[in-house]
């Protein structure tokens, strides 16, 4: 199996922001905080908590086609400086091209160095490195330093008080009885791996770094508190804030807490109903709302007549009698220049003119000549106005009078003027803001402010509209466009006296239990409602919350490690687990170690690493240390650590500290 293709058709699956980290981890032991900072808005992003990012994932052209060597590892000295256990200090050992062995009597200082190469290096298990703690005074800090070289460079390299270059050492294996028990006793996690099979832990390190972020930035948004609307249980508002969820819709919220104009009636109405319930003597409560709404019925009546009267297509029939008048004017003018000689007195035709002949009409019809048409010229006829008689060129001039008088253009121009000034007279007469209205807005300010405020405005409008209207007539004006507009307030003046004659005949009825607690409930679930829209922005808030909050979750979600242990262990099982079985198998061999059944089996995975243990295939639930020997022990893990070696990529040093002490009396091997 070639790893690193397996790898990158597996991530295919995987969300964007571990594709764009494989990526990133290709060519790199871990990731600086920046790098981290980057993935985790990437892996918000997918789920809508920051804005959208580009992201590079991993592929072909990330894959390095040159894996060489790394180079061997060979030790070349060790050198104590000072602080570990009782070490002469600046006490060096030099290691040889191939095997170096070192002996001495006990208590020599043997194992010392191997606790500082075990520190350094590659081994199961670690020991705290103590200082002299016999020497009467404080124990110095520890410190050492390893020259050892890597491949065939030549160059040397040098290792001190936990500098750089550790990674180097890390491929130098150490073996003790420490080690030993730890093969014999516990579960390890694969030690050497191929090229690329690192990506795992490194991926599974990543998203627990990005999931400690996300996981900050939760329980941060979840300790936000918010303040809900207290809502009576039962209605609908309070069911819906009470299961509110990041699913709940937003036009759910605003449908549920807007009140149409007829709702918000009736919201009214009820409250007043209620109360109204509550009085001692509701037949004397039903007369004062009679006369309430009698009262307003009189400014309905008000409002109705100023509304006929402003209305825009009454205010046109009275503009255009106006054009009427000035028409037929211009038709009698025409009729009394063609009509009358050039002798006659300045006005002649004129309305004083006119108001002239008409008082002597009724003089001669009623006192002088009664019964006789006039102008009456018959002989011995006088001027009713200067009483000397009437000669025939009077005559004349009368009877020509007369038939101006009475022509079609005189009497049309006559009837014209006459609807136009009885237009007039009566929107000359309305007025607009009056005592009933002063009173009836005093009285609306006491149970309805609102109301009251328009009305007040409305009749305002309108009384500018009037003397507006007025002031053009007079001056012979068009209608112009820029009149003040106002909104009428009949429909709600209207609606209050229906309101207080419903009101008023509710009273007079008798009025049982369960409707009185009906119009509670309907009551109730309105001002619910009503409290709802009030506090709308905060639940629209609140759900908001939930929505990032379950978001948070999903991008939790995909910081889980599940899928990368499975596959982990899939892939170290083909290309590790099978070679560490057949390698432990070959190595109890020369170590004549066949009489006990041992194997290595599989003990699970965590985080990316595949674990491996020594179990006794007829008894895997005893341990092993309770049944083998020392010796055996000591046979069975030197298998376990010779098979662990198997699957390094480099032969890179080994040290051993005592390995066959229970076999036979051997000093330390190097």
């Amino acid at each position: 199996m070639d790893v690193l293709a397996e790898i990158l058709s597996w991530s295919v699956d995987l969300p964007a922001w571990q594709r764009d980290a494989l990526r990133r981890l290709m060519f790199a032991d871990s990731l600086d905080n920046e790098s981290i900072t980057e993935l985790t808005t990437l892996c918000k992003s997918a789920h809508g908590l920051s804005e959208s990012q580009d992201t590079e994932p991993l592929d072909k052209s990330h894959i390095p086609t040159d894996r060489t060597d790394a180079g061997t590892v060979s030790l070349l000295s060790i050198t104590h400086r000072s602080g570990v256990n009782a070490l002469a200090e600046d006490q060096k050992i030099s290691f040889g091209p191939s095997l170096t062995v070192v002996y001495g009597d006990n208590a020599s200082g043997k194992s010392g160095y191997t606790r500082i190469l075990k520190s350094a290096c590659q081994a199961r298990g670690t020991e705290v490195i103590l200082g002299n703690v016999l020497s009467g005074t404080a124990p110095l800090t520890p410190s050492v330093s390893i020259r050892f070289t890597v491949g065939d460079d030549g160059n040397e390299k040098e290792w001190h008080d936990n500098a750089e270059n550790g990674d180097f050492l890390g491929r130098v294996s150490v073996f003790d009885s420490h080690s030993a028990a730890i093969y014999l006793k516990e579960k390890t996690d694969v030690a050497f791996r191929p090229f690329g099979l690192d990506l795992f832990d490194k991926l599974s390190n990543t998203c627990e770094e990005v999931r400690k972020r996300l996981d900050r930035e939760r329980h941060m948004l979840d300790s936000t508190e918010t303040t809900m609307p207290e809502l009576p249980e039962g209605t609908l508002a309070h069911k819906l804030v009470s299961s509110l969820s990041s699913l709940t819709k937003l036009e759910t919220v605003t449908a549920l807490g807007t009140l149409t104009d007829a709702e918000k009636e009736k919201l009214i109405f009820y409250e007043k109903r209620l109360a109204d319930m509550q009085l001692e003597n509701p037949v004397k409560t039903a007369e004062v709302l009679k006369l309430h709404a009698q009262r307003h019925q009189a400014l309905l009546n008000h409002l109705e007549w100023v509304d006929r009267s402003l209305d825009m297509d009454a205010l046109n029939v009275v503009f255009d009698a106006q054009k009427i008048v000035q028409l037929k004017q211009t038709e009698v003018v025409r009729l009394q220049n063609a009509t009358f000689l050039q002798d006659l007195l300045n006005g002649t035709g004129s309305d004083v003119w006119r108001g002239l002949w008409e008082e002597a009409r009724r003089f001669s019809t009623e006192k002088a000549y009664v019964d006789k048409p006039f102008p009456f010229t018959e002989a011995d006829a006088r001027c009713v106005l200067c009483q000397q008689d009437i000669d025939s060129k009077a005559v004349s001039r009368l009877k020509q009078f007369q038939e101006f008088i009475t022509s079609q253009s005189e009497q049309e121009f006559k009837q014209a003027k006459e609807t136009f000034e009885e237009l007039y007279k009566n929107l000359e007469a309305l007025k607009v803001v009056n005592d009933t209205t002063e009173n009836a807005v005093k009285e609306l300010r006491i149970e309805m402010d609102a109301v009251a405020t328009d009305l007040k405005k409305s009749l305002q409008d309108a009384a500018k509209r009037h003397y507006k209207v007025l002031k053009a007539l007079q001056g012979n004006q068009e209608l112009t466009s820029d009149l003040h507009v106002y909104s009428s307030q009949r429909d709600k003046i209207q609606a209050l006296v229906k309101e207080l004659d419903q009101r008023a005949d509710e009273l007079l009825k008798q009025i049982d239990n369960e409707e009185k607690e009906k119009i509670k409930k309907d009551l109730q679930e309105l001002k619910a409602r009503e409290t709802l829209g009030k506090h709308e922005k905060v639940i629209i808030g609140e759900i908001d919350r939930k929505a990032r909050f379950a978001a948070y979750e999903l991008c939790l979600r995909d910081t889980k490690t599940t899928a990368i242990t499975r596959k982990s262990t899939e892939v170290t099982k083909e290309v590790v687990t099978k070679q560490l079985k057949k390698s432990f198998n070959e190595e109890l061999k020369p170590l004549g170690f066949t009489h006990v059944e041992v194997e290595l089996q599989e003990a699970g995975g965590e985080r990316g690493a595949l674990y491996h243990k020594l179990i006794l295939k007829r008894a895997p639930g005893i341990e092993l240390p309770k049944v083998v020997s020392e010796g055996e022990a000591r046979c069975l893990s030197i298998a376990a650590f010779f098979a662990e070696l198997s699957t390094a990529d480099d032969p890179s040093a080994i040290l051993f500290d005592d390995p066959v002490s229970s076999l036979c009396r051997w000093g330390q091997i190097f």
